[in-house]
């Protein structure tokens, strides 16, 4: 590789994107970003990644915490 030329990006990080608070707010329909956080430091949220000052959350990781709310859920409707 040259100096010039950039890395190729994997297809598996371009089909999972990193998202902000803002974006998982909207995902999570209006979840509110403090609540965000409040998760994040109950450790109770979607994994999250921090990278220098940033926050952000894989698109997979957030789908993965939904499905298992989701089974929880479905466990607790038949019980």
């Amino acid at each position: 590789m040259t100096e010039n030329e950039l890395p190729h990006t994997s297809d598996a990080a371009a089909d999972d994107p990193l998202l902000t608070p803002e974006e998982v707010s909207v995902m999570l329909g209006g979840v509110p970003v403090a609540t965000l956080k409040r998760w994040r430091t109950q450790r109770s949220g979607p994994l999250v990644l921090h990278i220098g000052r940033h926050v952000r959350y894989r698109r997979s990781a957030v789908e993965t915490w939904l499905s298992e709310k989701d089974r929880e859920a479905a466990d607790w409707m038949a019980s």
